[in-house]
């Protein structure tokens, strides 16, 4: 029963709950205008969201950026990240996916910059996920993961959550990055959030 719940509520969003959460999932909204502000979008670059959920951020995104792709392995996260950025499937600004982060169905050096927002603790596999996303950047992209740190505080905040959840302190998250293949990878927490910076 709580394995179903953590699935439906965070690490795989479904059903009539986790579509009306994450329609409008207010908790994450300093994520993303974190997310944003580090990555400065521009009108040139071609974004990437991994685990988009309802497709907040990618049209946050997609008003600067001209294209973007995303990708979700639940597939009421795509319907509703679709429903909210019709508009930009509808003039071939952006593709939404479902498919695991793990193997990334496009092309190497694709993308100009990268998002992962509150779903890098669900990631079972993170080194493999780091290295399909610095496989798919352009040299020089740009990577942000919001997360969560390895901290007691944190465990104590998710507690329902906190056993499915894999954290990491912010020099290993560093370490990985750089195991990855990321030239620049710097790791802080602002705002009780863990932010992650990097470019391939």
């Amino acid at each position: 029963m709580l394995h179903r719940f953590i699935d439906t509520t965070a690490r795989k969003p479904s059903g009539r709950l986790g579509k009306m959460m994450y329609r409008n999932p207010r908790s994450h909204y300093q994520s993303f205008h974190l997310t944003l502000n580090k990555l400065q979008l521009t009108p040139d670059d071609i974004f990437l969201e991994i685990g988009c959920g309802g497709g907040v951020l990618l049209d946050m995104a997609l008003q600067t950026a001209q294209q973007a792709k995303a990708i979700d392995h639940s597939l009421d996260m795509v319907q509703i990240a679709g429903e909210r950025n019709h508009a930009a499937l509808a003039e071939g600004r952006l593709e939404i996916v479902q498919g695991h982060a793990e193997a990334l169905p496009w092309d190497d050096n694709t993308f100009t910059c990268a998002a992962a927002c509150n779903m890098f603790f669900f990631i079972e596999k993170p080194l493999t996920v780091l290295h399909e996303l610095h496989r798919v950047l352009q040299p020089g992209g740009r990577l942000v993961i919001t997360s969560t740190e390895d901290a007691a505080w944190a465990k104590i905040s998710f507690f329902i959550w906190a056993h499915s959840m894999r954290l990491y302190k912010n020099s290993k998250m560093e370490d990985m990055l750089k195991q990855a293949g990321f030239s620049i990878a710097a790791v802080k927490t602002e705002k009780f959030i863990q932010v992650s910076y990097a470019e391939a």
